[in-house]
């Protein structure tokens, strides 16, 4: 079933009131924001979402066109856009949850209600690496893997599994290399800007993201680096939570017709 594959953790109970699709960082699966939605109340559903060419994606060649990935996002995740909606991205992730953000909407019409980016500036100003993706060899893709940390130990000591990261990895470097969008080309919804008190690799260009709403925006930043989810995962549920609550109240209150 295509829903089964790109959204594996899910609920579709009648208790659900909104849902957060989450892409994770490059190379990275669905299994990554598993402890995270743990910590969602049961009316938010948050849902990984699984590219392909990783996990149980495998035998899929992984999408190096963001065109091409969103047209297949758009048909994958209709049947759950029924309740309000929002997106998630870590990392290189941001620039896939902007896009949805941009282009994906329901079937009647109804677009993101917020947006939340991660560990990672504006697709304008963000570059994985100067060099492109294409050209670049295993040694450095593994060097990208050290710098950023996040990769297990039993699987960095391991090349048969780093055999296995480094077309997705190659891949989602490459979709989002070339990926530039027009700062006045704002989406509405609200957008809220995580990242690691220690991270580097966005050197307090979160900030950045403010010109790429006409919503609200703020910034909110937690102990640790690259991957601070771990530790802070109760308590950036707790942040996602009250804005993505807040952020649907008030698009349920607009859309009431005045009297």
């Amino acid at each position: 079933m295509t829903l089964d594959r790109w959204v594996p953790f899910r609920n579709e109970a009648a208790a659900v009131r909104c849902r957060l699709f989450c892409f994770p960082h490059a190379a990275g699966s669905a299994a990554f924001y598993r402890p995270l939605r743990r910590f969602m109340p049961p009316e938010i559903d948050l849902c990984p979402v699984e590219l392909p060419g990783r996990a149980a994606r495998l035998d899929e060649p992984p999408l190096t066109s963001m065109s091409a990935l969103m047209e297949r996002l758009g048909y994958a995740l209709k049947p759950l856009m029924g309740v309000p909606f929002g997106f998630f991205g870590h990392s290189v992730g941001t620039c896939v949850a902007y896009e949805a953000a941009r282009q994906l909407c329901s079937v009647d019409g109804r677009i993101a209600v917020h947006l939340f980016v991660s560990g990672r500036g504006t697709p304008n100003r963000a570059c994985a690496n100067p060099r492109s993706a294409r050209l670049l060899s295993d040694q450095d893709l593994l060097a990208i893997l050290g710098r950023f940390g996040g990769t297990p130990a039993a699987i960095m000591q391991r090349p048969e599994l780093i055999a296995v990261l480094m077309p997705a990895l190659r891949a989602d470097l490459a979709l989002v290399e070339g990926y530039r969008v027009d700062p006045g080309d704002h989406i509405t919804c609200p957008i809220t800007a995580f990242g690691g008190a220690d991270d580097v690799s966005h050197s307090g260009s979160l900030q950045s993201w403010r010109d790429f709403t006409r919503g609200k925006f703020r910034t909110c930043i937690f102990p640790g680096g690259h991957f601070y989810f771990s530790p802070a995962a109760g308590a950036l549920a707790r942040e996602i939570i009250q804005d993505l609550s807040e952020s649907v109240s008030t698009r349920a209150a607009d859309a009431r017709p005045s009297i």
